[in-house]
């Protein structure tokens, strides 16, 4: 029995509803930095008259353990009381501990204190940092791995303190980083789940260990998750690089001037539409997610726009270069509207679309480009290698795999215009 098309996207987006349903029912509730701050989205305990959620500076000495000091201001009462009553402000911060936290058992000798109209609250937590390469040490106690844990700042303002005489090398998401320090504030949108921070020694040199040291520290993990959450899509893309080298649908519809500024409409409309759509949403700014995607509508009008006008000329190798310089294109485009960071998971499926116009041509020569479809297929692994460690709430990395259907399907539905276009700059139809 044949299964027909509109069948098989029915089951594809079954699946993924089903994925997407357990995802959010397996959410945990967000665990809060500042044990006795808050209160937070998930945790309503606080000190008894506080009048802000408070601080956390965590300060970690040369062997790698940490003192967190937690400043919570209080009502003048309340201050008051807690400074003549040692039992009163020893049951008010046992009260306050999040039932959720960060240091949540591995926390030791908590010493309570109150200093004008602020309760100090001390403790120690081991090991939060570990040696690197070279005089870098990393700290790797805030990245969950695939853990479906995440974290919520509760506090105004969470400082780490690298130990005196060193600097932060490495630049953390959502962060501030000045000298020794790394500051994180609910205006700095987050606090990823996946943090490292690396410290060590300054100049060239102690960059370049730290940045060592945090490649040896995700880079497994990363090739890892890569490989085996990209497996599935990359089988498909590599295949739909095969298809569209094969196919002749649509060829005899179109010529290759027709087919370049449909190719070149298509793109801007998407951008311009992308970015009005990303501006509509927010009410200030853009988003970036509707940038990222609008910045691959103009590098799509720009391939189309150039490969008719220069193909004739490029051949395989100088249409790879065009698909390349387009993605580049795309890249800048991104940076210059929103800043950094330029998303680098839709810039790759852009750069698999855009090789669709070299591996059409190639085809229509005679010749396989085995190259080029391996260079598609990576596509995948390589998207999921630069964000990992990765997971659906704690489901893997290969369930993970399945949400890059979506990106496989445009890969088809965008790349197969391009290489038809190819296609016909082969054999010089105009």
């Amino acid at each position: 029995m044949r299964i027909s098309h509109p069948a098989v996207v029915i089951v594809l987006c079954s699946l993924l509803g089903v994925v997407g349903v357990a995802a959010v029912a397996g959410a945990p509730p967000p665990e809060q930095l500042c044990g006795v701050c808050g209160p937070s989205t998930a945790n309503d305990a606080e000190i008894a008259g506080a009048t802000d959620r408070g601080t956390l500076d965590i300060y970690i000495d040369d062997t790698g353990d940490s003192q967190w000091r937690a400043r919570v201001p209080v009502n003048a009462s309340a201050a008051e009381r807690y400074r003549t009553n040692a039992t009163a402000l020893e049951a008010a911060v046992d009260d306050a501990w999040a039932r959720s936290h960060a240091a949540d058992n591995d926390v030791r000798t908590v010493e309570s204190s109150v200093a004008g109209d602020t309760v100090v609250v001390n403790y120690t937590v081991d090991d939060i940092a570990e040696r690197g390469v070279g005089d870098a040490w990393i700290v790797d106690y805030f990245a969950t791995g695939t853990s479906p844990a995440r974290y919520e700042l509760a506090a105004d303002r969470v400082t780490l303190h690298a130990p005196e005489g060193t600097v932060v090398t490495n630049d953390p998401a959502y962060a501030t980083v000045d000298g020794d320090t790394v500051t994180w504030t609910p205006e700095g949108n987050d606090f990823d789940d996946q943090t490292y921070v690396v410290y060590g020694s300054d100049g060239v040199r102690g960059t370049a260990s730290g940045y060592a040291t945090l490649g040896l520290e995700i880079g497994p993990t990363a090739l890892a998750h890569g490989a085996s959450g990209g497996f599935v899509p990359a089988v498909l893309i590599g295949l739909t690089g095969i298809a569209i080298g094969r196919t002749d649908l649509g060829r005899d519809a179109f010529d290759a001037a027709t087919l370049e500024r449909l190719i070149a409409a298509v793109g801007a409309v998407g951008a311009g539409g992308f970015l009005v759509v990303g501006a509509a949403s927010t009410g200030a700014g853009l988003a970036p997610g509707a940038v990222a995607l609008a910045a691959l509508g103009v590098g799509y009008a720009l391939l189309g726009s150039g490969a008719r006008r220069l193909g004739g000329r490029l051949e395989t190798r100088g249409l790879i270069g065009l698909s390349v310089l387009a993605t580049v294109v795309a890249a800048g485009f991104a940076f210059a509207i929103a800043g950094p960071p330029v998303y680098p998971f839709p810039l790759l499926f852009g750069l698999a679309t855009a090789l669709c116009l070299p591996i059409g041509y190639a085809f229509e020569r005679g010749r396989t480009p085995i190259g080029l479809i391996a260079v598609v297929a990576l596509t995948p692994m390589s998207a999921i290698a630069v964000i990992a460690p990765v997971s659906v709430f704690g489901y893997g990395a290969a369930v993970y795999g399945l949400l890059l259907l979506p990106w496989v399907a445009s890969v088809a539905a965008f790349g197969y215009p391009l290489a038809l276009l190819g296609r016909l700059l082969a054999v010089g139809i105009d």
